[in-house]
């Protein structure tokens, strides 16, 4: 008749597993394994530890685990092995303590619902840190003024601002391109030297007496607030710049 460990290893085999295979699927050191198929069961262990071994080593194999249980029970009476009371947790292994490893459908084991609470009780922290989170960046957010990005403007061109009752909007519309040159007379303040191109147009506010520079007058259309202007008519030889005073 085949012992214990005998048939252990026979089922091993027939699996096609190597001890270190097993050790691996079942948790199980793979020296106490080796000592199961050697029918070797004296090990420095209590004996439910032993017994959980072989119960989970002979499901692992597809045997009767009631049955090599039983066996063991058996041998271990007669070597006069009884149970004795674990006094350390070093960790040998994996063990199931239940001879029924499944709980009873619909229901859930203390342990598994204690865990379950835990980890609801983690989940919910987290959200709630998250969403405090959430809140103090959306005020910081809202707090903080927007900054707009500044359009880019020329540094000779004077933005055109609505008219007071003594300022006046001047607006030159190039028709084809053109050099154009204001001056402020009180002070001799340069407002605008430059080209323009074909079709730009420029805007100035003028509170002053202005001397003015064409190139070309014909090239040039001239607005104040909103009404034509038309510039004067120089002599080429007198006055071939095509100057012209405005106020």
């Amino acid at each position: 008749m085949q012992t214990i460990g005998e048939r252990l290893e026979e089922a091993r085999k027939r699996k096609g597993v190597s001890v270190r295979e097993a050790a691996e699927a079942t948790k199980i050191r793979s020296d106490y394994l080796q000592k199961f198929e050697a029918n070797s069961f004296d090990l420095d262990l209590p004996p439910l530890y032993i017994r959980g071994f072989m119960r989970n080593y002979a499901r692992f194999l597809d045997l009767d685990q009631e049955r090599f249980i039983a066996e063991y029970d058996s041998v271990a009476a007669a070597e006069g092995r009884g149970p004795r009371r674990v006094e350390t947790r070093e960790n040998y292994g994996r063990v199931e303590f239940a001879e029924n490893n499944e709980a009873p459908a619909g229901k859930r084991s203390s342990v598994d619902q204690a865990m379950l609470f835990k980890y609801g009780l983690m989940g919910g922290g987290a959200l709630l840190v998250l969403g405090l989170i959430a809140l103090v960046i959306s005020f910081f957010s809202s707090s903080t003024p927007s900054k707009t990005t500044p359009t880019a403007t020329t540094a000779q061109t004077p933005l055109a601002q609505p008219p007071a009752d003594s300022a006046q909007i001047l607006t030159f519309t190039a028709m084809e391109t053109t050099r154009l040159k204001i001056m402020q007379v009180s002070d001799d303040r340069i407002i605008f030297d430059g080209a323009l191109a074909r079709g730009e147009t420029r805007p100035f506010r003028m509170t002053g007496k202005l001397r003015i520079t064409v190139e070309n007058r014909h090239n040039l259309r001239l607005e104040v607030n909103g009404k034509s202007y038309e510039i004067p008519t120089f002599d080429a030889k007198t006055d071939p710049r095509g100057r012209f005073m405005l106020e």
